[in-house]
C-alpha cells in the first residue's frame, strides 16, 4: 500500500485544488468539470501503465502540471489562464503584494506534479469501465453547464484567442488600403449646451483610478465615502462600463476613444490631448511607476507635452511605485506649477496603489481593522483623493478647474476581491460597471443613465460638455446624446484579448455569431487605420 502513497497524494492535491476554486469563483460547476477531467486523466494513465511506465510518467506529469496550473490561476485569478494574463506577464512586478502566496502555491504545484504514478490493482476491464463512465459524465456536464468550467477548454480557448490575435495583427500590417477615412468624423456633435457657470477654457484634471468598480463606492460599509460624496456633487453616469481590459489597453483606449490590439501598439489617430493641444492647452501625464521602463515608455507615446514624475528616491508604494498619497501630492504640485503659466492645462494621472495584490503602504489609510488588503487599498485611495479635493476646493485654482474622476478599468474579480465583496455577483472578471463623474465649482449635480455604454464615450462626453469640436476618429460618442444608430454600437461592446461581450442596457452577455463577426471585421479595419499615417494613398 505504501507504494501507492505518491499516486494518492498527487491526485488528492489536484482534486483539492479543483475544489478550492469554488470559494474563489462562486461557481460549483467549475469544480465539477475539473474533477471529471481529473478522473479522465487518472483512468487513461492507469490504463496506459499496463504496458508502459516511464513514458506514461512523463506524459502524466505534463498533463497534471497543466491541470494544476489552470486550477492555480482559477483560484487566484477567478478564471482560467487568458491571453490578457499572458500579455501582462511583463508587468509581473505589479503582483508583488501577494507574491509570497503565489510562490508557495507554485512550489506546491511543482512538487506534487513531479510525484510518480503507479498502476492500481484495477484490471484492464475495470480501467475501461471507469474511463467510459467518467467520459459519459463529462459529456453530460459539458451539455448541462457548457465548456466554460473545463480546464482543457480554458487552455484551448487561450490558444484560439492567441491565434486570432496573431491573425488580426498580420491583417492590419499587410493591408495597403487606406482605412482612416472610414472612421474619420469632421466634427463632434454637441448634445449639451455649455453651462454658463463653466469658465472659458477651464483647466482639466483627469483622474484614472486603478481597478475601480462603481459598487465599491456604493458599498454599504462606506469604504469610499469621499468618492461617494464627490459623485453626489457632480454630473455622474450610472450603468457605465469599461470597454476593455487591462491598463495598457484601457488608458490609451479611453484617451483615443478606440480599441487596442496589443498592449504597446501606438496610435496615429486623434486623442483628447491632441485636440486640447490644438486649442493652446499645456498637457501633462503624471507617471506613478517611474521604475517601470515599459510603462514609462508607454506613457511617452501617448502624445502629452510632458510626462512628469517625482519621489524617485523615496518610492513608498508597492512594486517600486508612488503610493497613492505621493501620487496625489505630486498631482497637486504639478497643478501649481502649471498654474504659473498663462495657458490652460490638461493634467492626467493614473493612481496605481489600488492594483490587484496590493495593500495600503505603511503609514497610509486602512479600512477598519486593516485585515483585508483589498478594502485597505480602496479606503486609502479614497482618503488621498478626498484630501486632494479639499485642497483644490479651498484654493483659487479650484475656481477655474474641472475634475473628471473615473477608473482605468473595473476592479478585477480575483480571489482577494471576492473575499472583500462576497455578496457582489460578477458576470465576468474583466468587465463591470464603473464610475464617471464631472465636477467643477458651480456644477449642477445630475445623474445620467448611460444604459450600458462604455469608456469609449469618456472623451467625446467631456469635449461635448466643454463645447469643443474637432475632426476625430472616435469610436465612442457623447453620453449626453443617444449614441450611434447605424453600424456597430462600439460603445456597448467590450473587447479584450480574451472576451468579446455586449453591455447594452446594463446587461453583460456574449455576442451572437452575427454580432461577433460584424464587430470583428470592423475591429480589424480600425486596427489598420490606427497604424496608418495621415494622407496615406490608397
Amino acid at each position: 500500500m505504501t507504494g501507492f502513497i505518491p499516486t494518492i497524494l498527487k491526485y488528492t492535491f489536484s482534486a483539492l485544488f479543483a475544489l478550492a476554486s469554488v470559494p474563489a469563483t462562486g461557481k460549483k460547476r467549475f469544480a465539477l468539470q475539473a474533477l471529471l477531467e481529473l478522473s479522465v486523466i487518472f483512468a487513461v494513465t492507469d490504463l496506459a501503465l499496463i504496458r508502459f511506465t516511464l513514458p506514461v510518467w512523463i506524459v502524466n506529469a505534463l498533463v497534471i502540471f497543466l491541470f494544476n496550473a489552470q486550477a492555480l490561476v482559477l483560484c487566484f485569478g477567478g478564471s482560467y489562464t487568458t491571453l490578457v494574463m499572458l500579455t501582462n506577464l511583463d508587468s509581473w512586478q505589479d503582483l508583488l503584494g501577494k507574491m509570497g502566496q503565489y510562490i508557495a502555491a507554485i512550489l506546491a504545484v511543482l512538487v506534487f506534479t513531479a510525484l510518480p504514478v503507479r498502476k492500481t490493482p484495477l484490471p484492464l476491464t475495470g480501467d475501461l469501465i471507469l474511463l467510459c463512465a467518467v467520459l459519459f459524465f463529462q459529456i453530460l456536464a459539458l451539455m448541462a453547464c457548457g465548456p466554460e468550467g473545463s480546464p482543457l477548454f480554458g487552455l484551448m480557448e487561450m490558444i484560439r484567442t492567441f491565434l486570432v490575435n496573431r491573425k488580426w495583427t498580420s491583417a492590419a500590417e499587410k493591408t495597403a488600403k487606406d482605412r482612416r477615412g472610414e472612421f474619420l468624423k469632421d466634427s463632434l456633435p454637441g448634445f449639451r449646451d455649455r453651462p454658463e457657470s463653466l469658465p472659458e477654457n477651464p483647466n482639466i484634471v483627469l483622474i484614472f483610478t486603478e481597478g475601480l468598480s462603481s459598487h465599491m463606492i456604493r458599498d454599504k460599509r462606506k469604504i469610499m465615502p469621499n468618492a461617494a460624496r464627490f459623485l453626489r456633487s457632480s454630473i455622474r453616469f450610472r450603468n457605465y462600463y469599461n470597454h476593455t481590459y487591462a491598463t495598457y489597453c484601457a488608458l490609451i483606449g479611453q484617451l483615443y476613444s478606440g480599441y487596442q490590439l496589443n498592449n504597446y501598439d501606438a496610435s496615429t489617430l486623434v486623442s483628447l490631448q491632441s485636440i486640447l493641444k490644438g486649442r493652446g492647452y499645456d498637457t501633462v501625464m503624471i507617471n506613478t511607476e517611474p521604475k517601470n521602463r515599459l510603462f514609462t515608455d508607454y506613457l511617452g507615446r501617448l502624445g502629452f507635452d510632458r510626462v512628469v514624475t517625482g519621489f524617485e528616491d523615496d518610492l513608498r508604494g508597492e512594486a517600486r511605485s508612488l503610493s497613492d498619497r505621493q501620487a496625489y501630492e505630486l498631482l497637486w504640485e504639478t497643478l501649481q506649477d502649471q498654474a504659473k503659466k498663462d495657458v490652460p492645462f490638461l493634467t492626467a494621472i493614473y493612481t496605481f496603489g489600488s492594483h490587484i495584490s496590493f495593500d495600503s503602504p505603511k503609514g497610509e489609510a486602512r479600512f477598519e481593522d486593516g485585515k483585508d488588503t483589498t478594502l485597505n487599498k480602496m479606503r486609502n485611495v479614497d482618503v488621498q483623493f478626498g484630501a486632494f479635493m479639499e485642497k483644490l476646493k479651498n484654493s483659487p485654482l479650484g475656481d477655474n478647474t474641472l475634475v473628471v474622476f473615473t477608473g482605468d478599468h473595473c476592479a478585477y474579480g480575483d480571489l482577494f476581491y471576492r473575499r472583500a465583496f462576497p455578496a457582489y455577483e460578477r458576470v465576468n472578471t474583466d468587465v463591470d460597471e464603473m464610475p464617471l463623474a464631472i465636477w467643477h465649482r458651480d456644477v449642477v449635480p445630475e445623474t445620467i443613465d448611460a444604459k450600458g455604454r462604455n469608456t469609449l464615450d469618456m472623451v467625446p462626453t467631456l469635449l461635448d460638455y466643454l463645447d469643443i469640436s474637432a475632426p476625430n476618429y472616435f469610436l465612442g460618442t457623447s453620453l449626453f446624446g443617444p449614441g450611434e444608430e447605424d453600424g456597430p454600437r462600439f460603445d456597448t461592446l467590450f473587447y479584450d484579448a480574451t472576451y468579446t461581450l455586449s453591455t447594452e442596457g446594463g446587461s453583460i452577455r456574449p455576442l451572437t455569431d452575427r454580432e461577433r463577426k460584424r464587430f470583428e471585421k470592423a475591429l480589424v479595419r480600425y486596427f489598420t487605420a490606427k497604424t496608418q499615417k495621415a494622407g496615406r494613398e490608397k
